[in-house]
């Protein structure tokens, strides 16, 4: 019985979940953020008020896209319900850059790859697909030119 029971657990996780991994590459930060911000929706900054799988972002100012509410809700699952193995949370509270992908059409559900280049603007953690060699205090410089670039641009629009 002990065996069934643990082949049901096992097959109802696979039919739910994508099971292929993600494969992000590794690039310097500028390609990151410019390949996330062609491919993104929704480009914020925000705070991270909620973790977890059912994560919640206070929307803080908009570089790209129209912000639905003023709080996000993030999610791991796709339009079917699946969880897609290349969707991450946010891991702890604070202010990040997000790019962000409307998932839940109608529900206002967003999601972001771990292969973005969503991140908090402290750079407390790393893009899983950064490679480079500059510091943090670098990276910091770096990320907040990029959100100028990114204001000015949306000024021009």
């Amino acid at each position: 019985m002990k065996r069934i029971s643990i082949f049901i657990t096992l097959f109802l996780f696979i039919s739910t979940s994508r099971l292929l991994a993600c494969d992000c590459g590794e690039s310097d930060l500028r390609k990151i953020d410019e390949r996330s911000y062609k491919y993104s929706d929704l480009i914020i900054i925000g705070d991270v008020l909620k973790t977890g799988e059912n994560y919640k972002i206070k929307v803080i100012e908009v570089l790209k896209g129209e912000k639905k509410d003023k709080i996000i809700r993030g999610t791991v699952t796709d339009e079917r319900g699946y969880t897609n193995s290349c969707f991450t949370i946010p891991r702890e509270k604070g202010r990040y850059i997000f790019y962000l992908n409307e998932i839940k059409k109608g529900k206002y559900f967003y999601s972001y790859s771990s292969c973005s280049g969503s991140r908090p603007l402290n750079m407390s953690i790393y893009p899983i697909s950064l490679k480079t060699k500059m510091d943090k205090s670098e990276l910091i410089s770096e990320t907040n030119n990029w959100i100028e670039i990114l204001r000015e641009n949306r000024n021009k629009l």
